[in-house]
């Protein structure tokens, strides 16, 4: 049975999000049936995707090289500011950064999704990045994620 929008998200919040916190990559197996006589256009996506069935989800660990906590210790000591930007949900950064050393659970400090960080910025009718609000959250902005 196709997800419906309601599955989707309850799939994301009771399965992939949990995962996630639990420092697994996700991978989703789904699948649809197409006609051979009728092949949709490959490069639409939205149409490709849609009315997948999901088949599993997989928990992927990617763990942290030993070597990488003294690293970023190293760095810090050094007076050097470490950031992350990343490809990856934000749940899983957040594990990441804190595994790594670059963030600890009571750091005063931002985690933000790229599209959080441009509603932020970019109030402007011209969708232009206001630099003085970029200064206010740079210096406590520790993780981007999703960029």
């Amino acid at each position: 049975m196709p997800f419906s929008n309601y599955d989707y998200d309850r799939l994301v919040q009771n399965t992939v999000e949990p995962m996630e916190c639990n420092d697994l990559r996700t991978i989703c197996i789904a699948y649809r049936d197409f006609s051979s006589d009728d092949l949709p256009n490959w490069d639409d996506e939205a149409y490709v995707v849609d009315q997948l069935t999901c088949i599993c989800i997989c928990g992927i660990e990617d763990p942290v090289r030993p070597e990488i906590p003294d690293a970023i210790t190293q760095c810090r000591n050094a007076g050097i500011t470490i950031r992350m930007i990343t490809g990856d949900s934000i749940n899983l950064a957040r594990s990441i950064v804190l595994k790594c050393g670059i963030i600890s659970a009571n750091d005063d400090c931002l985690a933000l999704e790229g599209k959080e960080l441009h509603q932020c910025i970019r109030t402007r009718p011209d969708g232009k990045a206001e630099q003085n609000l970029f200064d206010k959250i740079w210096p406590n902005l520790r993780v981007l994620a999703r960029s």
